[in-house]
């Protein structure tokens, strides 16, 4: 398995691009067309994005759960211990932050599936990007304290 590790970190990596990249362009760049281009044609630019966009985030947040399961048990497992160093615990709070993120959509796929009125609607994404932004510091904190 340890022969495989940059490969599962090269997938997450990508992952966590597209998946971070489409959250930050939804929050960040995307809102300024409903302000500048009114409600009517942002509803239409969202629905396309949308439709995209569920397609693919799903399997990149799948590959990207996956793969950082599979790296994170190289630092926590019963050899090495679980809570015992702060890498460990850093970690662990970022596997927190990012199950979170992974309820988070599978309640609002299951509520657009269903045909249901989504709770999250209008949080999820600056939610996510916010977990996403603080997972991403934790890694890197994670290696140097």
């Amino acid at each position: 398995m340890e022969s495989l590790h940059p490969y599962f970190l090269i997938i997450h990596i990508l992952c966590a691009i597209i998946f971070l990249g489409y959250i930050f362009t939804d929050v960040v760049l995307l809102s300024l067309i409903r302000k500048k281009l009114g409600e009517e044609i942002a509803d239409k630019i969202f629905s396309i994005i949308g439709s995209r966009a569920r397609k693919i985030m799903p399997l990149c947040l799948a590959l990207l759960i996956l793969s950082g399961g599979v790296m994170i048990s190289r630092y926590i497992n019963s050899e090495v211990g679980f809570f015992d160093t702060t890498l460990q615990q850093f970690l662990f709070i970022k596997m927190i932050l990012a199950f979170v993120i992974l309820v988070a959509v599978v309640i609002s796929l299951s509520c657009y599936y269903l045909g249901l009125k989504n709770p999250l609607a209008k949080i999820i994404h600056i939610l996510a990007l916010i977990l996403g932004l603080f997972i991403v510091l934790l890694a890197k904190m994670a290696f140097y304290f």
